[in-house]
């Protein structure tokens, strides 16, 4: 697998880039640029930092621990509670032919559900505002 200088080579020359160029982006000179891609220095952490962001690749891919370049922030899918709550509610308000433990779900149920959820949307809210 291809380690720190030789992802930067292959990444830096997919982007038809100079190493003068990515030197220029990092604040680096075009030597450093040569020597990191050589492996005769090592970049420090907030270099590779850098690295990382401007390629929009995962710090594991860079220094050659991974082959899938996806960064971390594009691995982690965050739901938004908040938004996926009311389009739950939202669905159960409107939408007809809801079933309930494989039986059609009565009006009653389906205002009880919406109500327990609306509250505890509120109570979330709620409790978000107070500690901030």
């Amino acid at each position: 697998m291809p380690n720190f200088s030789n992802r930067l080579r292959i990444l830096r020359k997919n982007k038809e880039m100079t190493q003068e160029e990515l030197g220029e982006i990092v604040g680096k000179t075009k030597n450093n640029i040569s020597q990191y891609e050589r492996n005769a220095r090592q970049a420090d952490d907030e270099t590779k930092i850098q690295f990382a962001k401007f390629f929009d690749v995962s710090m594991d891919y860079l220094m050659g621990l991974t082959d899938n370049p996806t960064p971390i922030s594009e691995l982690c899918h965050f739901v938004d509670v908040d938004k996926e709550l009311k389009r739950f509610i939202n669905n159960v308000e409107n939408l007809h032919g809801l079933r309930f433990g494989n039986k059609p779900m009565l009006d009653r149920t389906r205002l009880i559900i919406t109500k327990s959820l609306k509250h505890t949307n509120d109570i979330a809210e709620d409790s978000i505002k107070n500690k901030k």
